[in-house]
């Protein structure tokens, strides 16, 4: 068990770097999903190499004034609870409308059974919550963030 600090620290000495001297930076320290039990199944899920993309939507990035990741960076990808956590690098992000993600795109996503109609169920949920919750109102039309990542550093 490690924090995300002491991820950072571990990860910097590999790569013969440490805290005082780096110009690395990471992102953000965060989890999938705001509940318990499927932040921490994603978490595994990438963890293990079958999650390799997360869907965000741009309004709620532009919402909470969040960063659209983009190729090389580097986040702290965590467990609910933030006591096991890894290093994901983006490799890309792509801004597509919701309508627009594929099989293809759903399978790395890699969650349920991998299908895009698993994909689109699971989804609209999400998407319907969060804009509620924000006075908003989803459509399927809305633009996604589909970014892909790798496990830069953590169990592979």
């Amino acid at each position: 068990m490690s924090s995300p600090d002491q991820v950072w620290e571990s990860y910097l000495s590999s790569i013969n770097e440490n805290s005082l001297t780096t110009k690395l930076k990471y992102v953000f320290i965060d989890h999938f999903c705001s509940e318990k039990e499927p932040a921490d199944r994603l978490y595994n899920l990438a963890l293990n190499g079958i999650k390799r993309a997360t869907t965000g939507s741009v309004e709620i990035y532009k919402y909470y004034n969040e960063t659209i990741l983009k190729p090389g960076d580097l986040s702290i990808l965590t467990n609910f609870d933030k006591s096991e956590c890894c290093i994901i690098k983006t490799i890309r992000s792509t801004i597509k409308k919701f309508f627009e993600v594929t099989e293809e795109d759903a399978f790395i996503e890699g969650e349920g059974d991998k299908s895009l109609s698993y994909w689109r169920k699971a989804h609209i949920r999400f998407f319907s919550d969060e804009y509620r919750k924000l006075g908003l109102s989803f459509s399927e039309s809305i633009e996604v963030v589909f970014e892909e990542f790798e496990i830069e550093f953590g169990n592979k």
